[in-house]
């Protein structure tokens, strides 16, 4: 099994967990705050994180030039608009159509991984991936997305709209961390993923601090008052990145965020041992298929 494999799927862990932490922060600092946490909180940890990396193992920053600013910037910025347009069509009145057109995220990321980068996609690889999709569906919106006028309506709809839009900025944000970390001239995966995350948070950081101050400046406040709650969200988000920009460093974005939907497996998991739900019967053929795409990918 390729490296990347197991750090993709412990990336996905982290990130259910961070989920997990979050919601628990949505009630007193609403979704604006709760996002903001993981990048005020978690910058620290990624600066510690890098420094670690630099100082235990001898090595030196590496140099970076307008390549690596480019992707990290709009890599950064990318991430935060997909956030937004997730969350816009959440509010839609078809909330489904909008998780559905958000869920082809891996799709869009091959196609912009080719043009951006020239990462190449094999058939059968793009097969996973699509068995991937279909096993996503299933498990975030249900047997719906097999009838042919949930997609026709959805096509009319904003929150389709919004959903595309997601897809496409979380696989472009995919696609130009990768680039970042391959634009930097020396250093192998880990140096590389951790210089690039910890830029790319800085960015993060002082671009959310600024709009709170201008739309919200009292949220800053309430933030820094759930400190506690909000360095563990940091610290944990900090792991999962770590994971992500990692793997994204030795294999393609796809490939990655195809793999990295191994998430909602861990969710459903959630769902049963911490909060006692059952799964039902398009959760479990979800489920399958989904592990049936990723043990696809793994071997193609």
């Amino acid at each position: 099994m390729e490296l990347w494999v197991p750090i993709t799927i412990l990336a996905a862990f982290f990130q259910n967990l961070r989920s997990v932490l979050q919601k628990s922060l949505q009630g007193s600092l609403g979704t604006r705050g709760a996002t903001y946490v993981r990048f005020l909180y978690g910058l620290p940890v990624a600066v510690a994180y890098l420094a670690g990396v630099v100082l235990l193992r001898g090595d030196s920053l590496p140099a970076f030039g307008g390549l690596f600013v480019f992707y990290t910037v709009a890599g950064g910025l990318a991430q935060i608009l997909a956030t937004a347009a997730l969350l816009a069509s959440f509010r839609s009145r078809n909330f489904a159509a909008g998780v559905a057109y958000a869920k082809t995220e891996p799709i869009q990321a091959a196609l912009f991984g080719f043009v951006v980068l020239g990462d190449a996609i094999p058939a059968l690889g793009f097969l996973a991936i699509l068995l991937g999709l279909l096993a996503v569906l299933v498990l975030t919106v249900g047997m719906d997305i097999f009838r042919r006028d949930f997609w026709v309506t959805g096509l009319h709809d904003r929150a389709a709209l919004f959903g595309v839009l997601a897809g496409a900025g979380f696989g472009i944000a995919a696609v130009f961390y990768r680039g970042a970390g391959l634009a930097l001239p020396h250093g192998d995966f880990i140096l590389r993923s951790a210089f690039t995350l910890a830029c790319t948070l800085v960015f993060q950081t002082v671009a959310m601090t600024l709009e709170i101050l201008w739309a919200e400046r009292g949220l800053l406040r309430a933030v820094f008052a759930q400190w506690r709650r909000g360095a563990l969200v940091g610290l944990v988000s900090v792991v999962a990145s770590a994971g992500w920009f990692a793997a994204g460093v030795l294999h393609s974005a796809a490939y990655v965020r195809a793999v990295g939907q191994v998430e909602l497996v861990f969710a459903a998991a959630s769902s049963v041992l911490i909060f006692r739900e059952k799964l039902e019967g398009r959760e479990i053929v979800g489920m399958l298929l989904l592990v049936a795409s990723i043990v696809l990918l793994v071997t193609t």
